[in-house]
């Protein structure tokens, strides 16, 4: 208790430069000109032809967020895969991994180092430092990159310029009990016409939660990060922006993981130009470039299996490239057409040591074995996309190509009875994207919104190239095939919405995807190799599918906004289906045979849930008390070939009061998970060595302050 109250004082206290500092802020400096106005609703046509939900800061910066992945797990038919306190990977519509696109900026890539993926794409940027998340469900916009199942943009605040000299600050602090954890955050901005800059840092340091069922899980994790960015207006239409990103994990905990991050290090850097108003014809042209290294660092040094065999495993992940885009405009028709280009690289060692106590003697022996070695994946595309807009309906259609490539410097080789499971290490595709959408005002108050298209993923580093690692759901060692297909997503949507300004409105929509050649894992032999990894049952390589399929729907409701009281409601679910799937048949820890499964529906699906929320407006809004249940139905529908087992549904309720005494100071005050109810997710991983799920966390209560100028 006592370290309790000194985490919370010295976070509190350390907030008090800052706020002294704004404060005491020459008047100068701050900008004189805001104009009061009342509150303005405009309904129209929506712009976007596709599944998209776009969340802004304002939506998210007063929440407990510790994690990104987190969070996104309350949109609509998004959830995630958590196996610690941070790192939930994003799943949306049944799609995860490599086949959800996650980007910053609309087009900066990360690669993460760890093959279990403790640090997905989300867990490198932190929550403070997003201006806005963009959910595009579908292979449909084409223009980021190769996308197979669904895009998640999120876009960082950058330096902009202001039409006289200002400065701009704000200062947050958070805490969370259960966890114990604290956020702290601080940012300032500024510049003029000419020269604009933005800065910010923060720390986060949580402790291990409890969860429902009383059980403390290991979860405790270190943030540290920090932003810098400068711009300068060359011309009224011509900017160049480069921004600097460090983001520092460190001594994060897995306990559904074999190994816990010791140490995470990346860094993003980027280079901005954007060219407008260039012409009657030419409408703009910009340009992106950047790189991204991560210094990845795990081992089991906390685990009881340390006691005779430690395993420290380092890995060095590259990601670099840029794009080039141009903006024509002919009348009423827009076109978009561009280049991009992406670099990966990978290099990991793992570094066994293992330790035997024979006659009172202590053996010491050392192994080395690599994760990847010098492994390569490239990929340039060009893409175009083309937009008209009609008196009551609006088409598009973009389309794009691809030509990836890939290799590795392994000299790792597996080749038995004539058949190469393992040996050429080289592979190159041609891909080809393309969608189609339309939106059409069928009445005044209802549209019919309607898109097709096809999306291509080439197979990862890791599927590629992995080695005897336990990277999938299930616990077989993976192996990887450098010979891998590309996966195909042929994906159909069609939605209703309807948009009232006394009613609010209303979105009922549903999906039907088949995807080819589905990468999946399938057994290899025993006679052609064992696994390395203690308790795997066996060798699982990735390998190509024929087909699968996944449907699924989605409805949500929002009330208007100029009522003070605020209603959202939402449900969806996804159902997924192989055709034709085999189940291994395990007897004494060992792959004994096999059978065929007709039907057999997809791993790693969560089931039908929904949510509502509540909220009404005090004092001009200035006071916002909300209250919200979510809804999460069992999930019977598993896949027998993995042995996935069934999860029991659940109730959660959650409350916040929120309140705004002026425009420079927000505190908010909450609890989640008020009931204290026990419960995992069906996507949560079992804790290593038991065939338990990772719960949720239990009861938090929870604060933020939020100082601005």
């Amino acid at each position: 208790m006592k370290e309790y109250y000194r985490n919370y004082l010295t976070g509190l206290f350390s907030l008090l430069p800052f706020l002294i500092v704004l404060v005491g802020m020459p008047t100068f400096m701050i900008a004189q000109d805001t104009l009061q106005l009342k509150e303005v609703e405009v309904y129209g046509k929506s712009v976007n032809y596709f599944p998209m939900t776009t969340i802004p800061a304002k939506t998210f910066e007063f929440e407990a967020i510790r994690d990104i992945g987190d969070f996104l797990r309350q949109q609509t038919n998004v959830s995630g895969i958590r196996k610690g306190g941070v790192g939930i990977d994003p799943v949306v519509r049944g799609f995860k991994y490599n086949q959800v696109t996650v980007l910053l900026n609309s087009g900066v890539k990360i690669e993460g180092g760890c093959p279990n993926r403790m640090d997905p794409v989300a867990a490198h940027v932190e929550s403070e430092n997003i201006k806005k998340m963009e959910i595009i469900k579908g292979p449909y916009v084409l223009k980021y990159g190769p996308v197979l199942g669904a895009l998640i943009n999120l876009e960082t605040v950058l330096p902009h310029p202001y039409e006289k000299p200002e400065i701009h600050g704000e200062v947050l602090y958070g805490f969370e009990t259960n966890w114990n954890g604290q956020r702290e955050h601080i940012a300032l901005e500024g510049g003029n016409s000419k020269v604009f800059f933005n800065a910010s840092g923060g720390f986060k340091g949580y402790g291990s939660y409890t969860g429902g069922n009383d059980i403390l899980y290991n979860t405790s994790f270190q943030k540290l990060y920090g932003t810098i960015g400068a711009g300068i207006a060359l011309s009224k239409n011509h900017q160049i922006i480069l921004t600097y990103a460090y983001d520092q994990g460190k001594n994060v905990l897995f306990p559904a993981l074999p190994m816990d991050e010791k140490l995470d290090q990346t860094q993003v850097g980027s280079f901005n130009y954007i060219g407008s108003d260039l012409g009657k014809v030419w409408q703009s042209l910009e340009f992106q470039g950047y790189f991204s290294p991560v210094h990845h660092v795990m081992d089991n040094l906390n685990r009881s299996t340390a006691k005779t065999m430690q395993a420290v495993t380092t890995v060095d992940a590259w990601n670099a490239g840029g794009k080039i885009v141009g903006n024509l405009q002919k009348g009423a028709h827009k076109f978009l057409v561009g280049l991009d280009f992406e670099h990966v690289y990978k290099d990991g060692d793992k570094q066994m040591t293992m330790k035997m106590v024979m006659s009172g003697d202590t053996f010491i022996s050392v192994k080395h074995a690599n994760v990847w070695l010098d492994a390569r994946y490239n990929n340039a595309g060009a893409f175009a996309e083309y937009k008209v807009p009609f008196k009551k309906l609006d088409f598009t259609a973009a389309i794009r190509f691809d030509y990836n490539q890939a290799t590795s410097g392994d000299t790792f080789r597996l080749v038995k009875n004539d058949i190469a499971y393992f040996d050429d290490l080289n592979s190159q595709f041609v891909n080809v994207s393309f969608s189609l959408g339309m939106k059409k005002q069928l009445v005044s108050w209802l549209y019919l919104s309607a898109s097709l298209g096809k999306g291509t993923r080439s197979p990862s580093a890791l599927e590629r190239f992995i080695k005897l690692m336990p990277v999938q759901y299930d616990s077989y060692d993976y192996l990887g095939n450098p010979q891998l297909k590309p996966e195909n997503n042929y994906q159909a949507d069609l939605s209703f919405e309807f948009l009232n300004p006394a009613i609010g409105s209303l979105s009922v929509g549903g999906f039907f995807s088949l995807v080819t050649d589905y990468i999946i894992g399938k057994v290899v032999p025993p006679t052609v190799i064992k696994p390395s990894t203690q308790g795997a049952p066996g060798v699982k390589q990735f390998s190509n599918t024929d087909k699968v399929y996944l449907t699924g729907f989605e409805v949500s409701y929002q009330s208007p906004s100029v009522k003070k009281w605020i209603l959202m409601a939402q449900v969806a679910a996804t159902y997924g289906t192989e055709p034709e799937a085999v189940k291994y048949i395990i007897s004494g820890g060992q792959v004994t045979g096999q059978e065929t499964v007709k039907n057999d529906p997809l791993p790693e699906i969560p089931p039908l849930e929904g949510s509502v929320s509540f909220s009404y407006k005090f004092f001009k809004g200035k006071l916002l008390p909300t209250a919200s249940v979510r809804l999460v139905s069992e999930q019977n529908r598993v896949s027998q070939s993995y042995g996935e087992p069934k999860t029991p549904g659940f109730i959660t309720a959650a409350a916040s009061l929120s309140y705004s005494p002026c425009r420079f100071a927000s505190i908010v005050a909450g609890v989640e998970n008020i009931f204290n109810t026990p419960y995992y997710e069906h996507l949560n991983r079992r804790i290593v060595g038991s065939t338990e799920r990772l719960y949720e966390p239990g009861r938090v209560f929870y604060f933020t302050v939020i100082f601005k100028i």
